[in-house]
């Protein structure tokens, strides 16, 4: 008998007023063999018999954990078998992915995972796929997001529905309920060992973060940013509408092309017009994958600033022009010289950027430890106290402004370009550092004045800069 006999009936409660499933759909549970995906898998398996459902386990192998992985596997394709369910199953090497394309391991281990369940979906072999994400990955994403910087957008956390083809049916459970019902039903799971590891920032913040919020501030921190999670998303989705009615009657669409006329979204406020501008994305580019707040905003200041005939470059190939009155959006054509760049920083942390052949790497320095050398003056050295939010390493754009330590004020990168007599082929690829809408630092100046590290700083945050390994080391073991 379970522990919480009511937990079945008030989820399957849930299912149907919310109508995540319909009679007869096939339906893919994503199972990874832990605790909330096995008992995802048993609650849709009742829920199967009311409503007609055909299940399916789905299983994805990263080859992260050697034989701990493969154990994994083993344990879903038999769990399958037991209760009489297909099994469908797929696998990448990630960590070869992720150093061949330099990029986040946990990034890209999503990136193909959730390559995986769409493709079951696009190849109409099933209608969704249920993967088991609860009320506590909920907090800890909206957690992680507020720590880096976002919106409304953000805060919104984990969606339940995503692209009408991937749903989170256990967003309204919390992981201590899951796991009384796992011991209360004697289900069997595996535990990832990788979820032990303090090292990696979700894991610190599940583990150190939200367990000291919880007992110092306030015990029911898991549900309030649940909460949280879900009163963003209203209001996200009531902005959005807004912002879509309000544009209607000015966006114009020319074959591939999006416009609208500077003086009406100069005058809208800015919470709709930056929504305005990244649905017009969204239909130039197909998504907004890659584009982040730092580039609307950029977008907003070019519309509101530059002259009519220039242009700027945004990430995915979207090309903004000025023609007189008129915001113009379009696809610019291939050209793979001129891609610009934009990478997320994570600190501390280094990042390679492909298209400069080098490597920043991100560190701390304590002004106190002897050992260390914080006095090298080719350090660029900032306090990041001073730094309000996620930083990003991007390429230069036009309109760019910075304000360097020890100038008298702002000033406009192309002007210090020119003093500096950096030629004008090199300056479209010069690597600068922005925070939100502030670039805090260029390539061969001192930091932002306003974020610099001072004599009262103890703990500073510095910029180095080497080539990037060859391609052959690139492929070599990574730590």
């Amino acid at each position: 008998m379970s522990q919480r006999p009511d937990l079945y009936a008030r989820w399957s409660l849930e299912m149907r007023r919310k109508e995540f499933f319909r009679p007869g759909q096939r339906v893919g549970v994503a199972v990874s063999g832990g605790p909330d995906s096995v008992l995802l898998l048993h609650f849709l398996r009742l829920l199967a018999r009311d409503l007609g459902l055909a299940l399916a386990a789905v299983h994805f192998n990263h080859h992260l954990r050697g034989a701990e992985s493969d154990g994994d596997e083993a344990f879903v394709r038999g769990l399958a078998e037991a209760l009489g369910f297909d099994y469908l199953r797929s696998e990448a090497d990630v960590a070869r992915v992720a150093r061949e394309r330099r990029r986040n391991l946990e990034a890209v281990a999503r990136e193909v995972r959730y390559r995986f369940f769409f493709s079951l979906v696009d190849q109409g072999r099933l209608d969704r796929v249920a993967t088991a994400h609860t009320a506590n990955d909920q907090a800890e994403t909206v957690l992680l997001r507020l720590l880096r910087g976002t919106g409304t957008r953000g805060l919104g956390g984990i969606y339940p529905l995503l692209e009408g083809k991937v749903v989170r049916p256990f967003l309204s459970l919390t992981r201590a309920e899951i796991m009384q019902e796992i011991a209360a039903r004697h289900l069997e799971y595996r535990v990832d060992s990788s979820n032990l590891n303090p090292r990696l920032q979700r894991n610190k913040v599940r583990l150190e973060l939200l367990p000291f919020l919880a007992r110092e501030f306030n015990p029911a921190i898991i549900p309030l940013f649940k909460q949280l999670a879900d009163r963003a998303r209203d209001d996200e989705a009531c902005l959005e509408r807004q912002a879509r009615d309000r544009a209607h009657p000015w966006r114009v669409r020319e074959g591939s092309e999006e416009r609208i006329p500077i003086r009406p979204l100069r005058e809208f406020p800015p919470a709709l017009a930056r929504r305005v501008l990244r649905q017009m994305l969204q239909v130039v580019r197909g998504s907004l994958r890659g584009l982040t707040h730092a580039h609307v905003e950029a977008l907003l200041r070019f519309a509101a600033e530059a002259q009519s005939g220039k242009s700027q470059r945004l990430p995915g190939g979207v090309l903004a022009r000025k023609e007189f009155a008129w915001l113009v959006l379009s696809l610019a054509p291939h050209a793979p010289e001129e891609t610009g760049f934009s990478y997320a920083v994570v600190i501390p942390g280094e990042l390679t950027v492909p298209e400069l052949g080098c490597t920043f790497r991100f560190k701390f320095l304590d002004r106190d430890d002897p050992g260390r050398a914080y006095n090298q003056d080719r350090l660029v050295r900032f306090d990041p106290q001073k730094l309000p939010g996620q930083l990003f390493l991007r390429n230069w754009w036009a309109g760019d402004s910075f304000w360097p330590l020890g100038s008298r004020g702002v000033r406009k990168l192309k002007d210090l370009f020119r003093e500096r007599r950096i030629p004008e082929v090199r300056r479209r690829l010069w690597p600068v550092l922005a925070c939100g809408s502030q670039i805090v630092w260029a390539r061969g100046f001192p930091p932002g004045s306003p974020v610099a590290a001072s004599d009262e700083t103890r703990q500073v945050l510095i910029v180095e800069e080497e080539p990037a390994p060859p391609p052959s080391a690139a492929r070599g073991p990574q730590l």
